[in-house]
């Protein structure tokens, strides 16, 4: 089939449109990797994940971003991790528990947030985290085979996943909740981690998770 000079600069930037979008949800991707969250994760769990005085809040990479969890959550310092362009924060109950609460992360990436000229690059986002090279961004190993995307749904301008993670370190649950969405200008990804042990239901840890979303965007609210 041979273009006419009316149709090719149109198929021309539909395929340009196409590469462009491939780029960008790539690079967004390669961003969430799962694999800076391991080491500290696996750190943490053997200290035994217990309750600690650390401070309600703190903020990273330059006091550019507050990282804050719901009442009851302090900021496990020990496991804390920053470089030049982005930061890991582990959050565990102040006191101690009846039953095992869940623990919380926050990683905030080197990735400036979608802009108003691309709004729907999160939507698209959701179905390419399901994929294969999606799958290997989310894994602990990088291994896609090792992840199960339960749920992928885009609402209230955040991607919101039940992610079963095999390669989870081994005293969580592999079933998890996360949610990537833009927190002062950056990309950031927050999780709910239970303990193997004493799994939570997909709506209290959805619940909590909704709980930590609201308390960092009213922590990054100017």
């Amino acid at each position: 089939m041979r273009w006419t000079s009316g149709h090719a600069p149109r198929q021309k930037a539909i395929i340009l449109g196409r590469v462009r979008l491939i780029a960008v949800l790539v690079s967004v991707a390669v961003g969430l990797t799962a694999c800076f969250e391991t080491e500290p994760l696996t750190e943490a769990a053997g200290r035994g994940l217990q309750p600690t005085s650390g401070p309600a809040v703190i903020s990273v990479l330059d006091q550019s971003v507050a990282v804050q969890g719901p009442t009851g959550y302090c900021i496990d310092t020990e496991a804390t991790r920053e470089s030049d362009i982005e930061a890991f924060v582990l959050l565990v109950r102040c006191r101690g528990t009846v039953r095992p609460a869940p623990v919380l992360s926050a990683t905030i990436t080197g990735l400036t947030a979608p802009t108003s000229e691309d709004p729907d690059a999160l939507r698209r986002l959701t179905g390419f985290l399901m994929t294969p090279a999606g799958r290997a961004q989310l894994s602990r190993s990088g291994d896609p085979a090792e992840v199960t995307v339960t749920e992928a749904t885009y609402a209230d301008n955040a991607i919101w996943l039940l992610i079963e993670d095999r390669g989870n370190p081994a005293s969580f649950d592999p079933t998890y909740w996360r949610a990537v969405l833009p927190i002062a200008g950056r990309i950031v990804t927050l999780s709910v981690l239970s303990a193997r042990e004493h799994p939570l239901d997909q709506g209290s840890g959805l619940a909590t998770l909704r709980n930590f979303v609201t308390r960092m965007r009213r922590a990054n609210a100017n």
